[in-house]
């Protein structure tokens, strides 16, 4: 391992079993067997295992677990495996016994690493909060600094292992953490503004003397960068890219409402499903009049968005692009319109609001349903007579701007609930393009993922060269909730933690490999201790309903009975108040 044992990062196979929990530390070239009885060094007992069930091995910078044959077998996310490369933070099945590999500190205390599914459900989690209770935080990359990009393996000092413990003694005990690849990591840091995350990121890239390999950091915002959880890992990935030892924390996005030069990334892969609506946007980019995207999230509107821009006469100008979602409500109306000096407190100059800045081009209001209704008054008045006031100013000014919208939202169901005006909406909607999801249009998705492969090679600095058969399966086989902005965060994350030439199904992230387990038929059981840890055989049986419905009654009596305060809700039913928030999620609670 290069340095000496009391000094290096130590690693353990932890193993969760009906009496409790063992450890076994990993001993670099040296065996861990683990099995139900004798010669097995880790022993468990446990009727599920075989008598030597699996070996773990620690060599060349890399972690194995192979399946001796046993009669349970081994199980990672569903798939059974005989042999099969591990990071820190994975979990697998062997038997029905549960194991998760750790990195500990020198004092074997646990780094609380996590893998990628449940750090990811952290994060939606943490989005929805941050959503209903105006709260920040913030997502950080913190990777190896490397010197060379020719696609060759991290060494033994970049490794993940090497400095995790350096990273995990900047973090608040709130903060969490998970391996993305072997030279990178992913946190969360809830409730953190951009001063506390820009404050831990530089910490953690302030190299001690002594401690080795540099490391640089990639850092997005909420609200700021992005108001959804795929656009804010996207965004931390490409910032950590960006970084570099002479600049080693990246932030995205410096003016956070608002962008003059964003661009759609890479042309248009337009199938079957797309084309007809691409001709129909090329008819109309040349007119002025308003366009409403409508699509799920992920589903490409902004890429739509800069191709009629990029198609119409207004090329040559500008596309400000404005994320509705994330600008606090009471500076709305000073980013889109600008204010004088002294409008209010913290208005120490005149400032340019977004429309100004658009003059002769184009405004793109992303997630124009967020949008207060105070706003919408103003924006109604500009549509109609391109002429605004700047806040704190009594003189008109002038415009001449074309107008795009964007939503995931029902728009004629709010102008029913009365959350967002009829007379905007009218007048917004001129023409309305409906893009379809992901799932509807399979035949990009060969396209998209060889694009996406690409660019993951060229920002990591590998060489994978293609996808099994089998892998591609998979892809085609996967719901994509989040769409072409999910397809490409799975194709990067496949890309850093891939081992061969070709990205395996095991490199898919765990939610994708399901996929396979889901097509099933519904009457064909699962097999003995076959799910991943974390993931359940989700067949439809009438107990199984029962069972929601019952859960559901739970927590709306809860809710009622508080008024709907969700930590009131949370003291009585005695869960946290993310638990109650992720279970209103998963069983569409919503207020009345």
């Amino acid at each position: 391992m290069g340095r000496a044992e009391g000094d290096a990062q130590r690693l353990a196979v932890v193993v969760h079993h009906e009496s409790g929990v063992e450890l076994g530390l990993l001993t670099p070239e040296v065996p861990l067997t683990l099995g139900r009885a004798e010669p097995s060094v880790l022993r468990i007992n446990d009727r599920r295992l075989s008598r030597v069930h699996a070996r773990f091995l620690l060599s060349d910078n890399r972690i194995t677990v192979e399946d001796l044959g046993s009669k349970n077998g081994s199980w990672i996310a569903g798939r059974r495996i005989e042999k099969a490369f591990l990071e820190i933070g994975d979990e697998l099945r062997l038997g029905g016994v549960c194991v998760r590999l750790h990195a500990l500190g020198r004092a074997g205390q646990s780094l609380r690493f996590e893998g990628d599914e449940p750090f990811r459900r952290a994060v939606e989690e943490e989005a929805t909060r941050a959503r209903q209770f105006h709260r920040p935080f913030a997502l950080l990359v913190v990777r190896a600094a490397r010197a060379r990009r020719d696609g060759a393996p991290p060494s033994i000092e970049e490794h993940v292992h090497r400095w995790a413990e350096r990273v995990h003694g900047q973090l608040r005990p709130v903060d969490r953490m998970a391996p993305y690849g072997a030279d990178a990591v992913q946190l969360l840091l809830p409730e953190a503004g951009p001063e506390e995350a820009v404050r831990i990121a530089r910490a953690i890239a302030t190299a001690p003397p002594g401690s080795g390999t540099p490391l640089v950091v990639g850092v997005s915002l909420y609200p700021g960068a992005a108001d959804t959880v795929e656009a804010l890992v996207e965004l931390a990935r490409a910032a950590a890219n960006r970084a570099a030892p002479e600049h080693p924390v990246e932030v995205t996005s410096t003016a956070p409402w608002f962008d003059s030069s964003t661009g759609a990334e890479g042309s248009l892969i337009a199938g079957a499903a797309m084309r007809a609506l691409l001709a129909t946007a090329r008819q109309v980019s040349a007119s002025r009049v308003p366009v409403i995207l409508q699509g799920e999230t992920g589903t490409g509107k902004e890429v739509l968005a800069r191709f009629l821009h990029d198609e119409g006469p207004r090329r040559a100008q500008r596309m400000v692009r404005v994320n509705c979602g994330a600008i606090p409500k009471e500076l709305v109306e000073s980013t889109l319109f600008g204010h004088e000096r002294g409008a209010f407190t913290g208005a120490g100059q005149l400032k340019q609001g977004v429309f100004e800045e658009a003059h002769g081009g184009t405004v793109f209001l992303d997630e124009i349903g967020e949008m207060p209704l105070a706003a919408q008054v103003a924006l109604l008045r500009v549509l109609e007579t391109g002429a605004f006031s700047r806040v704190g100013a009594s003189k008109e000014l002038t415009v001449d701007v074309r107008v795009i919208a964007a939503t995931h939202r029902n728009l004629e169901g709010m102008v029913a609930a009365g959350s967002f005006r009829e007379d905007l909406y009218y007048r917004l909607n001129a023409i309305l393009l409906a893009i379809p999801p992901l799932r509807e249009r399979l035949d990009e998705l060969e396209p998209l993922v060889h694009r996406f492969l690409r660019l993951a090679n060229e920002g990591n600095g590998r060489n994978v060269q293609g996808l099994e058969p089998a892998t591609l399966e998979l892809l085609r086989a996967y719901s994509w909730p989040g769409n072409v902005r999910e397809l490409k965060n799975a194709i990067e994350r496949a890309v850093v933690v891939a081992r061969g030439a070709l990205l395996a199904p095991g490199d898919l992230p765990v939610r994708v490999q399901a996929a396979e387990t889901a097509k099933r038929p519904a009457s064909a059981p699962a097999p003995t201790g076959s799910a991943a840890p974390g993931l359940e055989w989700e067949e439809a049986t009438p107990a199984r309903k029962q069972m929601r419905s019952y859960e559901a009654h739970l927590l709306e009596e809860a809710l009622l009975a508080t008024g709907w305060n969700r930590s009131e809700a949370a003291k009585r039913l005695g869960i946290p108040v993310r638990t109650l928030s992720y279970r209103m999620k998963v069983l569409g609670l919503k207020k009345p």
